[in-house]
């Protein structure tokens, strides 16, 4: 063993490390995408990654924190803000659309199995406000009223899909796509409205 991460790997130390950290991402994207956030311990996790459980607690504080690291890395809303800002609410809407028909990562449908996780839940909080609302605040100029607009936009966002998890949004799902998309980038312009003169 060479006494840096406890892999035995002959690697120098740095590069030893990233490379448990990176075995340790891998097998814990991979069970929860399996398996389930709530069904994987970290003592599986470790096992699966050929490690001790103690360097997960070393390198991501516990379970959870692997979960906010992959969640980091893979991206609950890629791309979305970024781009003209004309376009904004209608890619906003295509990705809730695509949400509420199940189109997304096999480790987000693995997450939406266990969304009454704590854990779970606790990190989506923090990444809700981390990968939505705070840079939908600053692309929005961060003005007066940016944060309000940012957090009514995320809460509609959420809202619709939340439907999904809960009934199944059949309904919904059964409208034209496209008319469904149009109707959601409406709302969506709505909660963009300026709120300074109110």
């Amino acid at each position: 063993m060479d006494g840096t991460d406890g892999t035995g790997s002959g690697a120098g130390p740095a590069r030893g490390r990233e490379a448990t950290r990176e075995r340790i991402l891998a097998s814990a994207r991979e069970l929860f995408t399996e398996e389930g956030y709530g069904a994987v311990s970290s003592r599986k996790i470790a096992a699966h990654a050929g490690v001790n459980v103690a360097l997960i607690n070393r390198y991501f504080g516990a379970k959870r924190g692997l979960l906010t690291e992959i969640l980091r890395e893979d991206g609950v809303f890629p791309g979305l803000i970024e781009g003209d800002r004309d376009t904004l609410t209608r890619r906003l809407a295509e990705h809730v659309v695509s949400r509420l028909h199940g189109e997304s990562s096999a480790l987000q449908r693995a997450l939406d199995h266990s969304a009454g996780d704590p854990d779970l839940q606790a990190v989506y909080q923090g990444r809700i406000t981390s990968a939505l609302i705070d840079p939908l605040e600053a692309y929005l100029g961060g003005g007066t009223g940016a944060r309000a607009n940012a957090s009514l936009v995320t809460a509609l966002m959420l809202g619709i899909t939340r439907v999904r998890l809960v009934e199944g949004a059949t309904a919904l799902r059964a409208q034209a796509r496209e008319d469904l998309t149009r109707r959601v980038e409406a709302l969506l312009d709505l909660c963009l409205e300026d709120f300074a003169g109110e």
